[in-house]
């Protein structure tokens, strides 16, 4: 499973100075009685065919952690920490979906945080207009994925015309939407991914980061 981040870019000038690029920062912190050098940088890498720029954020992170070393019992480690991430080239003009993170929610979050200080750029979690993806998969005419919709009971239902169900009406006057399921059929091969109501993505299948970004502009344009 993987765990996808979309983030869309707040409206701003633009301004070359907060063009993502590869940059290095170290600050110094007291760990077991010395002080560390803590270290952030960001690799660049290439530019995909849709026009997002692949990179790396590379961090320390101290953890609270009982260890021996050397014979010595020390209470803290560090250990370097990588995320991977896309970044829309020219932002500012598409907006939507300009950040693309592949890692676990609070990973994305902090690599939001990163390019947000460093950069000075704001981002908001892009979030789906799901009762939109249920009607477009309800309508059979023009369907090309399938969903099943998931409450916070963990109740999953699907078919065709789900949303013309009483069942569907009352979950939605009782606020008990969680998330939907969409099986997709992508050239390759099939998919099936959980977006939850708050934006988070949660991919079932192992493919390719060329793959998982059409896919993420086939959502985008739902």
């Amino acid at each position: 499973m993987q765990s996808i981040n979309i983030y869309d870019l707040k409206n701003q000038e633009f301004n070359p100075e907060n063009e993502v690029r590869a940059f290095e920062n170290e600050e110094q912190q007291f760990i077991n009685d010395f002080n560390e050098k803590l270290r952030t940088f960001l690799i660049e890498n290439n530019v995909t065919p849709n026009c997002y720029k692949n990179f790396m954020v590379v961090t320390d992170k101290v953890y609270n952690q009982t260890v021996r070393v050397k014979g010595e019992v020390v209470r803290q480690v560090i250990m370097q920490e990588s995320y991977q991430a896309y970044y829309r080239e020219n932002a500012q003009s598409k907006p939507i979906g300009a950040l693309v993170t592949l890692c676990k929610t609070e990973d994305a979050e902090k690599v939001k945080g990163i390019l947000e200080s460093q950069f000075n750029l704001q981002f908001d979690q892009h979030t789906f207009d799901i009762l939109r993806i249920i009607q477009s998969a309800s309508d059979v005419r023009k369907a090309n994925f399938k969903v099943k919709i998931e409450t916070v009971n963990s109740v999953s239902m699907g078919g065709t015309r789900v949303d013309c169900t009483e069942y569907y009406s009352r979950m939605l006057q009782q606020g008990n939407l969680r998330a939907v399921i969409i099986t997709y059929d992508m050239p390759n091969q099939t998919v099936t991914l959980r977006i939850s109501v708050e934006g988070n993505i949660l991919l079932y299948n192992q493919i390719d980061n060329t793959e998982v970004l059409d896919l993420v502009e086939q959502l985008l344009a739902i």
